[in-house]
């Protein structure tokens, strides 16, 4: 999809009928709006939004409230937003209605424009879903702001969830569900017969687990969304206390410690995995102590009398009897007594074989004696590790706890109002932390004891002829589902890979640091230097790895549009309109960014304020710069004490605040000039 143009009527802050034209330009292909805070720049991007799925991003305050207040003052009842686009070699338009008075009729309309004429289309909402799948839209119509979070440090769900969502896994996932549910049918089906009446109860048993794990499942996806949300409030209290000048300076300590915490953190779990790793891996050792040391006097005693591996030697045994001649000087004609009495002696000689076997064993008993040996000092250094760890992360804790409460013995501004509510919020995320930990135990206790029912149903399905035809259906329908999952484990491992490699090219363009992406396969992101060790990420950091993100997204969609494979969806090309693009990135780092944001899609909108739009970001983008608009307020209101606002475009000034104007709203004035 390039997008043409944007009409907008009375939508919101925009009275009226007011209009942008984008940039289609391949090599000017940036098209930047300005706008200072509250002006609509978010707005718009919720215009197109909605007028192509009829929602809005989570932000968007009093989502339902979509007419402008003024035209609803003036007697008006419909509000709307047009797109005009192109896909594919042919132009289209959607519009989207919002009628105040209407309770129900057709609200979305998409049209083929041929010659001028509109052809409707039967199915708007299915073309737009082909055109951008609603499940990518929020990647290419993306809020910077949340950039910063997007990859935070217990947002993996989110990740997964984007990577997913370019995958297009919806369909696949849906003929999961559909066999595990065929599945479930064949197995209740299985006919009566003595065999089965222990199939049934163990099936009544199953399906009451099925229902408690898919319960438990509903619940964590509900308590990891409200997690995001109490964890993005955290954030912005953080932000607002991290600019307030009284409590700047112990903001920015907390900044740090809530670092030093979960490094800690992250330490305690490798030091715990470590003490776990080491009795799993060297408690033979020591409850085999005894059996080894008896083992080996016992060969040792026997090697030396001569008994192991047999007192006799195949080969030297053969060698006799094809010499006909005993060692003490007798004949061994072939077929004698003698010959035969030598001859059964093979029956207990030791050959190669058994000899390597012995020798085997006796280096697997040295090897055991040594790593016993070495095995308590390693559990002692993983021990100490866990202990510093944890002096650590109990130390942090009581350092924030101080803060908090030095925070809350502020008594001016709302800054004590802001600490208590933050206190609030962060006891509310244990809870769900907590909530979340207590029902995936439930559910791993639950599908550990699904598996173990499951194959004592498939065992007493064989046992009778009848019953093992629905048995045989049903292995089928579960062999199918096990193939599609692993193709959905190998579809993501793949996207991973190339993900990895583009957010690794970006992130070489663009950080001054020599920093390395490491992407886990949960998904847990972070930077690591030369020796692999982990970093803390700064705000802005986050920010950039958080766009750098998005643009491998939008590249990987690209790389995927003519994709054959019919279980998953095949990619895209569509614009990126990306609001508030640079958040807390610093100016030097904005100006880095700019330069790669035009190569992140073959069309980019720009929504910035004027400080994320300043002159150095202006220079980096200015050769792929295809159009220019500014956001004006006009407000009924005098102007009164407040000081004249105006920007300069090409040399010419431009007011952003009107006052004494006809009406409350925002204009889009287009920026032209040499």
């Amino acid at each position: 999809m390039i997008l043409d143009e944007i009409r907008l009527k009375d939508f919101r802050c925009f009275y009226g009928e007011t209009s942008i034209s984008f940039s289609e330009d391949p090599e000017k292909n940036v098209t930047i709006i300005y706008a200072e805070n509250g002006v609509g720049k978010t707005t718009l991007l919720n215009a197109l939004l909605w007028c192509f799925y009829g929602e809005t991003t989570a932000r968007f305050e009093k989502r339902e409230d979509i007419l402008n207040y003024d035209a609803k003052k003036a007697g008006r009842t419909v509000a709307s937003v047009e797109v005009l686009f192109e896909h594919n070699d042919k132009n289209y338009i959607a519009k989207r209605f919002s009628n105040i008075n209407a309770s129900s009729g057709r609200e979305f309309v998409v049209a083929r424009i041929d010659d001028g004429s509109h052809i409707m289309l039967d199915s708007p909402d299915t073309f737009i879903n082909t055109v951008i799948p609603r499940d990518m839209a929020s990647h290419f119509l993306f809020d910077g702001e949340h950039a910063e979070v997007f990859l935070g440090e217990n947002n993996r769900g989110s990740i997964r969830s984007a990577v997913r969502d370019i995958l297009g896994c919806s369909l696949i996932e849906t003929a999961i569900e559909d066999l595990q549910a065929v599945s479930n049918q064949f197995r209740k089906q299985i006919p009566s017969t003595a065999a089965t009446k222990r199939i049934e109860d163990l099936s009544s048993k199953l399906d009451d687990l099925t229902t408690q794990i898919e319960a438990a499942k509903t619940s964590i996806a509900e308590l990891e969304r409200k997690r995001e949300q109490t964890d993005q409030q955290i954030k912005d209290i953080d932000t607002k206390l991290r600019n307030t000048s009284a409590a700047k300076e112990l903001q920015s300590s907390r900044d740090r410690l809530n670092g030093q915490l979960a490094r800690a953190q992250k330490r305690q779990k490798e030091y715990a995995d470590e003490v776990y790793k080491w009795l799993g891996e060297n408690g033979r050792f020591i409850v085999s102590k005894r059996i080894a040391e008896e083992t080996f006097t016992f060969l040792d005693e026997k090697q030396h009398r001569g008994r192991i591996p047999s007192p006799y030697n195949e080969e030297f045994v053969k060698d006799i009897l094809e010499a006909e001649e005993c060692i003490c000087g007798a004949k061994l004609e072939p077929g004698s007594r003698e010959s035969k009495k030598v001859a059964s002696l093979l029956e207990k000689a030791a050959n190669q074989v058994m000899r390597d076997r012995v020798s085997k064993v006796r280096a697997r008993l040295a090897s055991l004696k040594g790593e016993r040996a070495k095995a308590p000092g390693r559990l002692t250094n993983a021990k100490r590790r866990l202990a510093e760890a944890n002096d650590e992360f109990s130390t942090t804790e009581a350092q924030l706890a101080e803060i908090s409460e030095k925070l809350k013995g502020i008594n001016f501004d709302d800054i004590a109002e802001r600490e208590q509510r933050r206190g609030e919020l962060r006891e509310e995320l244990r809870e769900i932390d907590r909530k979340i930990g207590s029902l995936s135990t439930n559910i791993s206790v639950a599908e550990r004891e699904q598996t173990k029912i499951d194959h004592e149903i498939t065992e007493l399905a064989k046992q009778d002829k009848q019953t093992a035809i629905y048995g045989r259906r049903r292995n089928l329908c579960e062999k199918i589902k096990g193939e599609l999952e692993v193709q959905l484990v190998s579809e993501e491992e793949q996207a991973r890979k190339v993900l990895r490699s583009g957010i690794r090219r970006i992130l070489q363009a663009t950080t001054r640091k020599a920093l390395n992406l490491r992407m886990t396969d949960d998904y847990v992101i972070s930077l690591v230097n030369a020796d692999g060790t982990t970093l803390p990420k700064s705000s802005g950091e986050n920010q950039l790895l958080g766009l750098a993100f998005t643009a491998a997204l939008v590249e990987f969609a690209k790389l995927r549009q003519n994709a054959q494979d019919y279980r998953l969806l095949p990619g895209t090309v569509a614009p990126l309109v990306l609001d508030f693009p640079f958040g807390q990135l610093d100016d030097a780092y904005r100006a880095t960014t700019a330069e790669f944001i035009p190569k992140m899609a073959r069309q980019v909108v720009l929504l910035v304020s004027k400080s994320q739009g300043y002159e150095d970001v202006l220079n980096a983008v200015r050769d792929h710069l295809g159009a220019e608009y500014l956001l004006v307020r006009h407000n009924k209101e005098p102007q009164g004490d407040r000081k004249p606002e105006s920007r300069y475009f090409k040399g010419k000034e431009f007011r952003t605040a009107i006052f004494d104007a006809e009406y409350d709203g925002t204009e889009i004035v287009e920026i032209t000039g040499p």
